[in-house]
């Protein structure tokens, strides 16, 4: 490539890009238009969004044509609609099955739009072609991505072991205020653990999978993940967190169902404080080109150690809708929930909750992935707190950037920032909170 003007560019528009030296080559058909050609000579000028306009603008009536097609489809590829490039590149790969650029760039859409049992089809017809070096070891870094993905998904064990370390801007949620006014007492003087905290920490976690298939669309699922964290501070309390779940998948009628029990203790400075454990079911439907709606329904219970008056019942609907978008991945989901203490005397910690979430992911190549999360949760509880003489209400938002890079085959570097802000008319449950951290990641 002759312009290489960022590192940035580079990743996005390698693939359609690097495929340009093969669309000069003499065409093996006549073509009826000079679009192809216009199309190409933009792309080599790296004007992609021209190229992709001139293509669409001529698709009804050059399309079938192969120069065409294959014009059109890196053009769609470099724009990142690949939805719209694999028709035009099947075509081209139908007629001419030893054109490489063409099966190289349908390769790569399917890749990115996780039809990785077509994309792997393609890639291992290219490693049986006379490729330079680079593109062989482009080659073989989709197909070893591929096949850790085909790993998670056949009979056996996966597991991978975690350390991070990183800094927490205010590990146990406290206020920023050392004094709080509560109508009863007056101006009440927190305790320092109360209060908001900045600590570095570490965290150490594992998580080991077992998947038995039944079939070619059923299986059994299991797994076990635990982690405990270390801080700094001596203030900040130490955590440790185990999640346990057992579960079912199947496919019947065109619909993805599942249904798993699940088991999540948490234990505040080795000390036993909360036990939260349920069942969930959920159904998924494909709808569209290549998207997805579904609904996951959560019965729960929170039992709360040495608080019993905060031990409610947790009922949880979202409702979600997934899609393809820039060549990643986008879900929208909306929660709607309720928490109900058994114990009427307590009833104020029960609550309302209504909320959204939404999450971009993107492989951008075969080593790096992101991951971009926003939540927002409303809860209104249901009666006026007996301390503050008002009805508790909190909005909580939390924004969440995830980061991974594939260093070595079984190790992954990651990376994550967070940042939470909770709401709260109740000055005791008023905070914020940010989070960054680097870690490395072994899987086996």
């Amino acid at each position: 490539m002759d312009c290489q003007p960022s590192p940035q560019f580079e990743r996005k528009y390698q693939l359609a890009l690097g495929l340009m030296f093969f669309l000069l080559l003499p065409s093996a058909f006549a073509t009826s238009s000079t679009i192809p050609q216009e199309i190409t000579a933009l792309l080599n000028q790296q004007k992609i969004e021209q190229a992709f306009s001139l293509a669409a603008e001529n698709q009804a009536n050059l399309e079938g044509e192969p120069d065409f097609d294959l014009a059109f489809g890196i053009a769609a590829k470099a724009t990142n609609n690949c939805n719209l490039a694999v028709y035009a590149l099947e075509r081209v790969v139908q007629i001419l099955p030893q054109k490489v650029v063409a099966r190289y760039a349908l390769a790569g859409c399917y890749f990115e739009l996780g039809n990785f049992a077509a994309a792997q089809i393609e890639f291992n017809q290219l490693a049986q072609q006379n490729l330079s070096a680079e593109m062989q070891s482009i080659v073989a870094q989709h197909l070893n991505v591929i096949e850790r993905s085909q790993e998670r998904n056949t009979a056996g064990w996966h597991n991978a072991i975690e350390l991070v370390v990183g800094q927490d801007s205010n590990p146990n949620n406290g206020v920023e205020n050392e004094f709080i006014d509560v109508p009863l007492l007056g101006q009440v003087k927190l305790f320092e653990q109360s209060q908001a905290l900045s600590s570095s920490f570490y965290d150490l976690n594992g998580q080991f999978s077992y998947i038995a298939p039944l079939d070619q669309s059923s299986a059994w699922f299991s797994s076990l993940g635990v982690s405990h964290s270390e801080y700094s501070h001596e203030l900040a309390q130490s955590r440790s967190n185990l999640n346990a779940v057992l579960g079912y998948t199947t496919k019947m009628a065109g619909k993805d169902i599942s249904a798993r029990l699940f088991y999540r203790p948490l234990w505040l400075e080795q000390e036993s404080f909360l036990d939260y454990y349920g069942v969930v079911a959920e159904v998924g439907q494909a709808v569209l080109n290549q998207s997805a709606v579904g609904a996951e329904l959560t019965l729960a219970r929170l039992d709360y150690s040495n608080l019993d008056e905060l031990s409610r019942n947790q009922h949880w609907l979202n409702l979600w809708f997934e899609t393809p978008v820039f060549s990643g991945v986008s879900r929208l989901s909306i929660k709607l929930g309720n928490e109900q203490s058994q114990d009427k005397a307590v009833d104020f910690n029960s609550r309302r909750l209504l909320g959204a979430s939404y999450s971009f992911a993107q492989q951008l190549d075969v080593s790096w992935y992101y991951k971009i999360s926003v939540d927002y949760l409303q809860a209104e509880h249901e009666q006026t707190h007996p301390l503050f003489l008002l009805t508790r209400e909190d909005k909580y938002a939390q924004l969440v950037f995830d980061l991974q890079y594939q260093w070595q085959k079984d190790w992954l570097l990651t990376a994550q920032a967070s940042v939470v802000n909770n709401r709260s008319n109740l000055s005791l449950y008023d905070y914020k909170r940010s989070n960054v951290w680097l870690g490395a990641r072994y899987q086996f």
